[in-house]
């Protein structure tokens, strides 16, 4: 049987690392796509022990660098069955900036990676994922993402008033929604996930989930047959819009 090929952005740590960790055991190419070439190759050298693990250098705030990432996939592997856009940063949160103190600068840098970053992959690695028969895109979302849950009081989430990042993925959101609809017929299956709130170095240590739980939907569909597109999802299911 030939082995599924997963390409994983910001894969150098926390949830990233963790999928390609899992994948990797389940018998999966893991292209490991992290920035910085030092922590990128340390990673993968961590888990070559359990499977075939890759490093791709890749930084999704320059696009020259996801186009150079995809010929280096093509080159070497020719496709990709599952792309899982995870690299994301929140710099107001670390800052504890309030949104009508946010400056134009920051808003701009979040989406240059959370938004702007995820479409270029999108566009650059397209011609792999046609190669593929599962071919699908995983865009790694948040709960902040969701209007739903950020106007409801009772909602655990709903103090993260994060003006950059909640609005940066809410507009990631609508882009998988733009592009399970564009790419049904090529039977390219597409879905924004959120892990919830985990214990990495964005979620900090005041989380209530592990690397392995939030890991555990973009795993899921990344192994699972008969795959829903356009969907919000996390391990218990549908996410409110």
């Amino acid at each position: 049987m030939t082995k599924k090929i997963v390409f994983i952005t910001g894969a150098n740590k926390g949830i990233g690392y963790e999928v390609a960790r899992q994948l990797a055991a389940q018998e999966f190419i893991v292209l490991l796509g992290a920035r910085d070439p030092q922590r990128g190759t340390a990673a993968a050298q961590k888990l070559i022990a359990l499977g075939e693990v890759h490093f791709v250098p890749i930084d999704v705030a320059d696009e020259q660098s996801i186009a150079a990432a995809a010929e280096m996939v093509s080159k070497q592997w020719g496709k990709v069955d599952v792309l899982v856009n995870n690299a994301g940063i929140c710099p107001e949160l670390s800052a504890n900036i309030r949104p009508a103190a946010l400056e134009l600068t920051m808003l701009k840098e979040t989406f240059e990676t959370n938004l702007f970053g995820a479409v270029a992959v999108i566009h650059h690695f397209l011609p792999l994922l046609k190669q593929s028969e599962t071919a699908q895109i995983i865009n790694v979302s948040s709960t902040l993402g969701s209007s739903a849950s950020m106007v409801d009081p009772n909602n655990m989430y709903y103090g993260a008033n994060l003006l950059a990042y909640n609005a940066s993925k809410s507009a990631l959101n609508a882009v998988s929604v733009a592009f399970a609809k564009d790419l049904a017929s090529e039977q390219i299956r597409v879905n924004s996930i959120t892990p919830g709130w985990v214990k990495t170095d964005l979620g900090t240590d005041a989380a209530y989930l592990t690397v392995e739980q939030g890991a555990a939907i973009i795993v899921k569909l990344a192994t699972m047959e008969n795959l829903p597109t356009g969907k919000f999802l996390d391990d218990n299911g549908e996410v409110p819009w």
